[in-house]
């Protein structure tokens, strides 16, 4: 969404991106594409779209980038994956749009010059796919989580890594406090083995960490299905996880919780 939340953005597999008016729920653009797109992004300023589009045929993933203030449902630009490479996961926009970074099922990180379309970084701290990253508020760094049960901290520009997060469950998501040196991860068992386990063996909590120690602090239980997506909120005060389970679940944090080290 925007930064005001007058817009959202949405990706499908039906072979369209969207953009919708948050407060009516009105469709205002929709761009029509040749394969599922399976990632948006809306650029600082909200004047670029971001499209990722999964491989299809011979063709790779592909990024297209839409101009959200021109009536053309055309891209203005693309940005192919390299052929051969796993396909990819997650396309957001970097600080300042001048790239935009991707992960992938192979467990690498890459920043992408939108200018010339070329891979600038490249780097590969995880053995297996990673399903999404998320930005800190200031785009500064960013948290990868993997299904090798560890996330991992990077800097935005470098795409360094600066501190991991060991887990014991496959992680899907990670979301890095506005507020307090936290971060959060989540994933759990797969979901076509879930019924085989009880809930609670499945490890489908949102666990926390602390930012710069890596300790774990706590965890926050509910969902009955791996967690796929974890946020939290711009105030730091509450965060929110969306699960395979059907729920969305948001957690106000009590008081108690500010005086965490």
């Amino acid at each position: 969404g925007t930064v005001s939340s007058t817009w959202l953005a949405s990706a499908s597999q039906d072979q369209s991106a969207r953009i919708w008016d948050v407060e009516t729920g009105k469709a205002l653009r929709n761009f029509n594409l040749n394969s599922g797109a399976r990632c948006v992004s809306l650029a600082t300023g909200d004047k670029r779209l971001a499209v990722l589009c999964d491989p299809f045929g011979e063709t790779p993933s592909t990024v297209n980038i839409y101009d959200t203030t021109s009536s053309s449902d055309q891209p203005i630009s693309s940005i192919q994956m390299d052929y051969g490479l796993p396909r990819t996961n997650r396309a957001l926009w970097g600080p300042l749009n001048k790239n935009i970074i991707t992960c992938n099922e192979g467990g690498a990180m890459m920043s992408w010059d939108v200018a010339s379309g070329e891979c600038m970084i490249e780097r590969a701290e995880h053995d297996q796919t990673i399903a999404d990253f998320t930005f800190s508020m200031d785009q500064m760094t960013l948290i990868a989580a993997s299904n090798d049960y560890s996330a991992t901290l990077y800097d935005t520009t470098t795409l360094e890594p600066v501190r991991s997060y060991q887990s014991d469950r496959p992680l899907n998501s990670a979301a890095i406090s506005p507020l307090m040196d936290h971060v959060v991860v989540g994933g759990g068992q797969d979901a076509a083995k879930v019924t085989t386990t009880a809930g609670r063996s499945g490890k489908f909590q949102s666990v926390f960490y602390h930012k710069i120690y890596e300790n774990e602090l706590g965890s926050v239980k509910g969902h009955f299905g791996p967690i796929n997506s974890l946020m939290f909120n711009p105030d730091g005060r509450s965060f929110t996880s969306g699960a395979e389970d059907g729920y969305v679940r948001i957690h106000h944090f009590d008081p108690e919780y500010f005086s965490l080290e």
